[in-house]
């Protein structure tokens, strides 16, 4: 029983991680150079996941912009907004999942202590 919380645990982590760098690719979607990040879901020996950060660093759409002293290339933000809806909702969905498995568990041990009583 204790596994199933521990795993539950972790990917409660894992899927906030998500949401996390997902949110700091949409805050600086407007951002000129900035490169989006990705969470990577590890598994990790004790059955669950580890989150691991890794920088996207394929480069953006290039615009020429006026700079005050003339027109310059401009790399642009490589986010995709299209791109971390979804995957905002995949981890708002995952963490949701691992949030009735951390109850369901919660619920049996409940069950148990009560019948030994």
């Amino acid at each position: 029983m204790m596994s199933a919380i521990d795993t539950a645990l972790s990917g409660l982590t894992n899927f906030a991680k998500k949401l996390d760098v997902s949110a700091n690719n949409v805050a600086n979607v407007n951002t000129d150079g900035f490169h989006k990040s990705r969470v990577e879901s590890v598994e990790v020996g004790t059955g669950g996941v580890l989150p691991v950060v890794q920088k996207d660093d394929s480069s953006g759409p290039s615009v020429l912009k006026d700079r005050g002293y003339g027109a310059a290339q401009v790399e642009l933000s490589n986010v995709d907004l299209g791109d971390e809806v979804v995957s905002q909702i995949v981890a708002h969905r995952g963490f949701e999942a691992n949030l009735r498995t951390l109850k369901t568990a919660d619920d049996i041990l409940g069950s148990i202590i009560d019948t030994k009583r």
